[in-house]
Parts: C-alpha cells; sequence; structure tokens
C-alpha cells in the first residue's frame, strides 16, 4: 500500500509504482547520470523482481534517449556554425 511521502518539498505516495517499475526507472536514472554502483544495485533488484531482458533493455534506450537528443543538438548547434 502507498504511504504518504516528501522528498525536496515534493508530496507523493511512495508504493504507488509496481516494485519492478520502480527499480527500472532507478536503474534508468543511474545510468543517465554514470552512477556504476547505483546501476548495478537497481539492475540486480529489478531482475530479483522478474524483469526481463527485454524490459532492461527496453530500459537502458529510455535512458539513452534524452542523452542522445543533446548530443545531436549540440552537433546540430556546432555544424550550423
Amino acid at each position: 500500500m502507498a504511504k504518504d511521502a516528501e522528498f525536496f518539498n515534493v508530496k507523493y505516495k511512495e508504493g504507488s509504482l509496481d516494485p519492478k517499475a520502480a527499480q527500472l526507472i532507478l536503474f534508468a536514472v543511474n545510468l543517465a547520470i554514470g552512477h556504476e554502483h547505483g546501476a548495478k544495485l537497481h539492475l540486480g533488484r529489478a531482475r530479483e523482481l522478474g524483469a526481463s531482458e527485454d524490459e532492461i533493455w527496453e530500459t537502458v534506450v529510455y535512458a539513452m534517449r534524452p542523452v542522445a537528443a543533446n548530443v545531436r543538438n549540440f552537433a546540430k548547434a556546432i555544424i550550423a556554425g
């Protein structure tokens, strides 16, 4: 059951997401910021909760998208001069 929580003045219901989805999100965020320990930790937890390899790789792609878009936009700006 979700419980009331607060983080940096943001109120939310902890436990609203299913545990596997929460771990996959945490895995993606840790990948995106380059935090190896956190990525490995949350990948392991997601696998323990039944995450398939397809779900894991889809999560990796979601983590890559904002970074890829930033690189593309930066490259376009540089190339355009």
